[in-house]
C-alpha cells in the first residue's frame, strides 16, 4: 500500500512542473533547458554500479582455502608411533629368560643326552661296540644353544659308552662376546673379542685336503702383541705323529689349517694384549667329504708299515689268491690298484688295473689336493674308489691311509681289512665317516687290538677283518652308514684278526 501511493504523488507532482515550464517557454528556451539539467541528476544513480565491487565477494572464494583444513588429514601420521617397536630391542638383555634345563628323573637312552643332568650322556645305557654317536654333557635344554656343540661318544666293548668327548658344553661366562653358559642370554657384551658359535657364517664347513684360513681379524679387531692358534683332530691324531692335519703361521694373526681326513676339528684362538692380560676364542670346524670315507691309523706309524684294505661289495671272495701271492685281487681296493699311479701287476708282468666297481669317475676336486694331488691332475679326475695314500715308510710315514668312495650306491656292504706288513707289533685303529659324520671307531684304548704281529710279508702275517659298513643313500645323494663289527667266526665279541690266512 505504501509503495503505491508514493508512485501516485510523484505522479501528480510532475504534472503541475511541467505546466508551469510552458508558460515562460518564450523567454527562457535555453533556462528553461538548464533548468532541466537537475533532472539529470537521477543519473546519480548509476553509483550504484559500485555495488559491483561487492563482485569482490569472490575473494571469499579464497576461503575456500579452508580446504587446507584437509591438511589435518595428515594426524595419520600418529600411526607413525609404530615405531615404539624399536623399543623392544633394549628388552633384551633386560628380561631375557634362559632356556629352561629341561632335567628329568632317569636317562633316556639313544639320544647322546644327559636327561637325568648327573653329568653323563646315555650312561648306564647299552650299545653296539664300536659304534659312534653325537653326545652333549649339559642340561638338555642347552644342547645347540649359545656356544654349546655336540661331541662324540664311542661304544666300548663292554657294551656300555664313553664319556662324552671333543663338543663344546657350558662354561662360566668369559670375555668372549660368545653365550658361554648356553642359557640363550649373552651377558658380556661389548667384549672386544666375537667368538663363534654353531652355526656362524665366520666358520663355514670345509673339506679334506683343502685349505681352510683362519683369519684373527674376524673375531678381534684391536690391538695386539701375539697370536696362537691351536687345532685338536679326532681319534686317530691321539696315535700319529704327524696327525690329519697341517697347521701353518700358528702364530700370526692369519693361518691356514689344512685337514686331511673328514670330522670336526677343535680350533682354539689366543690373543695377548698390550696390558699383558689374553683372549681367547675355542669353536669346532666340520671337515665333510661325500659319501663313505674309511680311516686307518696305528700306535707306530713311523716304523711299521700296515697297509688299508677295501673289499668290493657283493663279494666274499678272498683277499689274496692264495699265502704268499704278491698281490691282492680285483675285489680289494688297496695300495696295489687304488691309488693314482698303479703300482699292482697281473701274473703276466701287466699293470693291475684301476679299480672300477662301476661308479664312475669323480671330479678333480675330490683328490686334486691330496698327497697325489699332481699325479690326479695329469689323470684329469679322481678314482672312485680312491686310496689317498699309502704309509709304507717310503711314500709316506708317520700318517693314516685313507680309503674313499664318493658315490656308493644304497645298501651295499663293504668290509674293512688291515693288514700288518711289517709285523712288528702295532696297534691299528679303524674310524668310519659318512657325509662327513664319525659313525664308529674301532680299535681305540681301552679295547686295543691284541697279537695284531707276526711275520709279515705279501699276503702273510696278521690280518684284522674290523667292520662291515653298509652304506644308506637317499633320494638326495645323503649318505649314512650302518656297521657291523666282524667278529671270528662263530663268536659273538672280539676282533677277527688271523696269521697267514687270506680269507674273506
Amino acid at each position: 500500500m505504501f509503495r503505491r501511493a508514493a508512485g501516485v504523488v510523484l505522479v501528480l507532482m510532475g504534472c503541475g512542473s511541467r505546466t508551469g515550464l510552458r508558460d515562460e517557454h518564450r523567454d527562457a528556451p535555453v533556462d528553461v533547458v538548464d533548468a532541466s539539467e537537475p533532472i539529470d541528476a537521477p543519473n546519480a544513480p548509476d553509483a550504484p554500479d559500485a555495488p559491483d565491487a561487492p563482485d569482490a565477494p569472490d575473494a571469499f572464494d579464497a576461503p575456500d582455502v579452508p580446504d587446507v583444513f584437509d591438511a589435518p588429514d595428515v594426524p595419520d601420521v600418529p600411526d607413525v608411533p609404530d615405531v615404539p617397536d624399536v623399543r623392544d630391542a633394549p628388552d633384551v638383555p633386560d628380561v631375557c629368560m634362559p632356556v629352561a634345563d629341561r632335567c628329568g628323573r632317569s636317562e633316556v637312552c639313544g639320544n647322546g643326552l644327559d636327561d637325568d643332568c648327573n653329568g653323563r650322556s646315555d650312561d648306564g645305557c647299552r650299545c653296539v661296540p664300536g659304534e659312534v654317536q653325537p653326545c652333549f654333557e649339559g642340561p638338555p635344554g642347552r644342547r645347540d644353544v649359545g656356544a654349546c656343540r655336540d661331541g662324540t661318544q664311542r661304544c666300548l666293548a663292554v657294551g656300555q659308552w664313553t664319556a662324552c668327548e671333543g663338543g663344546i658344553s657350558p662354561q662360566p661366562d668369559v670375555c668372549n662376546g660368545q653365550d658361554n653358559t648356553c642359557t640363550g642370554c649373552l651377558t658380556d657384551l661389548g667384549c672386544p673379542i666375537l667368538c663363534p658359535g654353531p652355526g656362524d657364517p665366520r666358520v663355514p664347513d670345509g673339506r679334506p685336503f683343502a685349505e681352510y684360513p683362519l683369519r684373527g681379524g674376524l673375531f678381534f679387531g684391536g690391538r695386539a702383541v701375539a697370536w696362537r692358534w691351536t687345532v685338536r683332530g679326532g681319534p686317530c691324531d691321539q696315535l700319529v705323529t704327524m696327525g690329519s692335519f697341517a697347521l701353518t703361521s700358528p702364530d700370526q694373526r692369519d693361518a691356514v689349517f689344512r685337514p686331511s681326513l673328514s670330522g670336526d676339528y677343535t680350533v682354539t684362538l689366543s690373543v695377548t694384549l698390550p696390558d699383558g692380560s689374553a683372549l681367547s676364542c675355542t669353536f669346532v670346524v666340520h671337515i665333510a667329504g661325500p659319501g663313505l670315507r674309511v680311516e686307518l691309523c696305528w700306535d707306530r706309524s713311523n716304523d711299521v708299515d700296515v697297509d688299508l684294505y677295501l673289499h668290493r661289495p657283493g663279494s666274499t671272495a678272498a683277499w689274496w689268491s692264495s699265502v704268499g701271492a704278491s698281490q691282492p685281487t680285483q675285489d680289494a681296493c688297496s695300495w696295489a690298484n687304488c691309488e693314482a699311479v698303479i703300482r699292482g701287476e697281473l701274473p703276466d708282468g701287466r699293470p693291475m688295473p684301476r679299480a672300477d666297481w662301476g661308479y664312475g669317475r669323480s671330479a678333480l676336486s675330490e683328490c686334486q689336493d691330496g698327497p697325489h694331488g699332481p699325479t690326479w691332475r695329469m689323470l684329469g679326475f679322481c678314482g672312485n674308489p680312491r686310496l689317498d695314500i699309502d704309509n709304507n715308510l717310503s711314500k709316506a710315514r708317520g700318517t693314516p691311509e685313507n680309503i674313499n668312495i664318493d658315490r656308493p650306491r644304497d645298501g651295499e656292504t663293504f668290509r674293512v681289512m688291515a693288514h700288518n706288513f711289517t709285523g712288528t707289533l702295532t696297534h691299528p685303529l679303524v674310524n668310519i665317516y659318512c657325509d662327513g659324520r664319525l659313525y664308529g671307531t674301532y680299535g681305540a684304548a681301552p679295547d686295543l687290538v691284541r697279537g695284531f704281529a707276526a711275520t709279515g710279508g705279501f699276503a702273510r702275517g696278521a690280518m684284522w677283518r674290523a667292520v662291515d659298513v653298509t652304506t644308506r643313500v637317499n633320494a638326495a645323494g645323503e649318505t649314512r652308514c650302518e656297521l657291523r663289527e666282524v667278529h671270528p667266526p662263530g663268536a659273538t665279541s672280539g676282533y677277527d684278526v688271523t696269521i697267514d690266512n687270506v680269507r674273506f
